[in-house]
């Protein structure tokens, strides 16, 4: 990995500089520009890096069997200003001063004569060149939270942090609830969205695992089924359907109504089965999640969900699809190269143990 920060920050500079790129950055390791400490000083500790008993090697040549040279605290400021979006966000991030921050950011810089980021008077931008850099900086600190991961977890307690993606509380709360039970020394955090936004995070490892519905997963995933659940519908009280069991698809061609947003898998899942059949559907408002209950019982007509998902309310009635069977399919997700990560795998295998509990259960 330092390898390949070095080489491209190298080039980046040679492209920029010439004949000019500083002989320690033609060398491939470098001293002399460390990393600051919280107070902004210089460190010695980064610059002590490139001695050894052997004494320091000569600018321009680089030693045999030395490992490339780069600050990882002058990357981690700079991953953090790549993270926060300002010099301001990344020092509250990294629990430092802003003046280190900056330091740290302009010394990376200087030491390769680049560019990185273009400061405005409010924020940042990363350059071309940053935006490369901060491609690497992303692998380089989730392979730091692994080996941070890997150390607390050697001992016979589970321990680390483990972000969540859901796409509704029902799907993920009982599950959190049993692996916070079974590791309780890992520190859970919960983002809920729909199923395609829960994926596009999670390959971007801004989460580590997610439980989605979509029909479709992409390669880079590796997943397990984890639920099944009806595709249903629902109207307000006072509607000609309330006193019904339920509906056929064909009915639904003159009834106006509610979907949730596009990247909803139930969405997706009913739109299918009334294409198959022809049926264009009437569609009166989209909306989010939460928002699809109140548009109901305001009358923008019947609304659709999971049996699972509906909550009962004295205002509506559930309505069944008599003539299909429509379902949505939630599996436990977790990035393929990543499944091995203890924390992943026990949650994984968590959410397997659910699901085979629920298969029992049928």
């Amino acid at each position: 990995m330092a390898d390949v920060l070095s080489d491209a920050l190298a080039a980046a500079a040679a492209r920029t500089d010439g004949p000019q790129a500083p002989a320690l950055l033609k060398a491939g390791y470098g001293g002399g520009t460390g990393a600051t400490g919280a107070n902004g000083a210089e460190s010695t500790a980064d610059s002590s890096d490139s001695s050894d008993s052997g004494g320091t090697a000569p600018a321009g040549a680089a030693r045999p069997n030395a490992l490339p040279y780069v600050s990882f605290n002058q990357l981690r400021s700079f991953h953090a200003v790549a993270v926060a979006g300002s010099i301001t966000a990344a020092a509250t991030l990294l629990h430092v001063s802003q003046p280190t921050v900056t330091i740290q950011l302009r010394q990376l810089e200087a030491h390769y004569g680049v560019e990185l980021v273009r400061r405005t008077p409010r924020s940042v931008r990363l350059t071309e060149l940053g935006e490369s850099l901060f491609t690497i900086t992303k692998q380089l600190f989730a392979l730091e939270g692994e080996a941070v991961e890997l150390l607390n977890s050697a001992g016979s307690t589970l321990r680390g942090r483990l972000r969540v993606g859901g796409v509704a509380p029902y799907f993920v709360m009982r599950l959190l609830s049993a692996f916070n039970k079974a590791h309780p020394g890992v520190t859970l955090s919960l983002l809920l969205d729909n199923s395609a936004t829960v994926m596009r995070r999670l390959i971007e490892q801004e989460i580590d695992v997610g439980i989605v519905g979509q029909t479709t997963l992409d390669s880079r995933l590796h997943a397990l089924p984890y639920s099944r659940q009806d595709v249903v519908l629902f109207c307000r009280d006072d509607h000609p359907w309330a006193g019904r069991e339920g509906v056929e698809l064909a009915e639904l061609a003159d009834a106006a109504l509610v979907l949730r947003e596009k990247g909803s898998t139930c969405r997706l899942t009913l739109e299918q089965a009334l294409q198959e059949r022809g049926i264009v559907p009437r569609v009166t408002l989209e909306v989010c999640r939460e928002g699809v209950r109140e548009a109901v019982v305001s009358g923008f007509g019947v609304g659709i969900t999971t049996d699972v998902e509906y909550v009962p309310d004295r205002r509506t009635r559930m309505l069944r699809i008599l003539d299909a069977e429509i379902f949505t399919e939630a599996f436990a997700v977790c990035l393929r190269e990543r499944r091995t990560v203890s924390v992943t795998r026990a949650f994984m295998t968590t959410a397997e143990e659910f699901f085979d509990r629920g298969r029992q259960c049928r």
